[in-house]
């Protein structure tokens, strides 16, 4: 996203239902149940029993801004410290993923592929391999698509074996709870925004980013923007509430911007005056560099599994970056690793 500012459905488990262009109408309950299910309800879920009886809607899920773009990769605008591998490892449940057609083949990079690039079928290897060794989690892609078909996406999803996985939601529907989700094996939550509108396919797990979920500005320069809590991107209602919060105010990201906002009391406070003020909880808290600060532990406090800190917010947003440089990086680290 930054770089763009500065520069098959269930036929794969023999369905011949859902494989009809009508088939969006329908829920996940009536797609059966993938091997991957547990075939019983769950004991927890994403972690925490508290979570099984809980709609999709009703939780709030830890995600990472531009997931791929990560230095291991050698992205030069990175974005994330960690592979995707260890993001989720290390507790990140919603994906963030910018698709480009590139060498004739979808990939995943900011508007530059030259500058750092994965086969988004590779990746999307990847958190099939997680889902495999973790059958209670719930994991989400919020992707944006540009000059790719539908097609083209939905061939990378089979290629990874993650098409039986994914979670149908007919428009209108009350979501199910993570715990049907998992005892079915419909729980990757696909949301794609077709950028360029290219075309192709329509796949009933192909979501309608914005016209699902709603987004907070992300082009947040100063610890004022960050009072914005509005309607961005989507509409205002809709299912989903997308919380951001990273820096925008230099070409390129940097662990000591993410340790200002990240830490707490600034993550809780901008979460719990997006919450107040939209009275609606924000169901992904989206960040960069996971790894600091403290997303895990206010994911938990908006869940209700950690005590609410009862924050005065009558001092946010403060008026300048949390700390000196020195302070903010000591935060960071005293915070722990977001596991």
């Amino acid at each position: 996203m930054r770089f763009a500012a500065i520069f098959t459905g269930f036929c794969a488990i023999g369905l011949a239902l859902a494989c009809s262009p009508d088939s969006s109408s329908t829920t996940s309950s009536d797609a059966g149940v993938d091997a991957g299910g547990t075939g019983t309800p769950p004991a927890v879920c994403n972690g925490h029993a508290e979570l099984c009886g809980r709609a999709y809607t009703a939780v709030a899920f830890p995600g990472d801004h531009d997931s791929y773009a990560t230095v291991p990769d050698q992205f030069v605008a990175a974005d994330q410290d960690e592979t995707v591998a260890d993001q989720l490892a290390g507790g990140v449940r919603v994906l963030h993923l910018e698709m480009q057609l590139y060498q004739g083949d979808a990939y995943l990079c900011h508007s530059i592929c030259g500058i750092g690039n994965k086969l988004l079928a590779d990746e999307l290897g990847v958190v099939a391999d997680f889902m495999s060794a973790n059958p209670t989690e719930v994991v989400t892609l919020l992707m944006e698509s540009q000059q790719l078909t539908t097609d083209q996406i939905a061939a990378a999803f089979d290629k990874a074996g993650l098409t039986a996985k994914t979670h149908q939601q007919a428009a209108g529907t009350a979501w199910a709870t993570l715990g049907d989700m998992i005892q079915r094996g419909d729980r990757l939550v696909v949301f794609l925004a077709d950028l360029s509108k290219t075309g192709g396919t329509s796949f009933p797990w192909m979501l309608d980013r914005f016209a699902r979920t709603w987004e907070t500005p992300w082009d947040n320069k100063t610890p004022q923007d960050f009072a914005r809590c509005d309607a961005d991107r989507g509409t205002k209602g809709n299912d989903i509430y997308v919380v951001d919060t990273y820096r925008e105010d230099t070409a390129i990201a940097s662990p000591d911007q993410a340790r200002t906002v990240n830490p707490n009391p600034f993550l809780i406070d901008r979460l719990m005056t997006c919450k107040t003020t939209e009275k609606t909880l924000p169901n992904f808290v989206m960040v960069n560099f996971f790894e600091i600060g403290d997303v895990m532990k206010d994911v938990d406090i908006l869940n209700g599994i950690a005590p609410d800190p009862g924050e005065d917010l009558s001092q946010f947003p403060p008026s300048d970056w949390p700390g000196t440089d020195a302070g903010a990086a000591d935060a960071g680290d005293d915070a722990g690793d977001g596991g």
